[in-house]
């Protein structure tokens, strides 16, 4: 049985893992803070830099659960494929829309 993209219910699972990425992408720029400078260490600087995309795009996930979004390509409107959503939770687009995205 196929549940509809938009039961949030569906969801509950994507919403705890996102929730636990989140936190864990937190205490990691907490941990990196004080010396994410460009100045003091480049590297520890990427890395949050990375780390602070990741909790943009985790927290535009959230609340495409919170909107009754979630599992819809934020380009086509088209559903997002599970399996899809299943390795990358945070994911905004399908993957034809992720492609041609990708190369542009």
């Amino acid at each position: 049985m196929t549940i509809p993209t938009t039961d949030s219910a569906a969801f509950a699972g994507a919403q705890r893992e996102l929730e636990r990425q989140l936190d864990e992408r937190l205490a990691v720029l907490e941990e990196l803070s004080p010396f994410a400078l460009p100045s003091i260490d480049p590297v520890a600087f990427q890395t949050a830099a990375s780390h602070r995309a990741a909790v943009e795009q985790i927290t535009a996930a959230l609340n495409r659960i919170a909107e009754g979004t979630y599992g819809r390509c934020t380009r086509c409107g088209e559903q997002i494929a599970p399996a899809r959503l299943e390795v990358l939770p945070s994911a905004a687009a399908c993957i034809e829309c992720q492609s041609h995205a990708d190369a542009a």
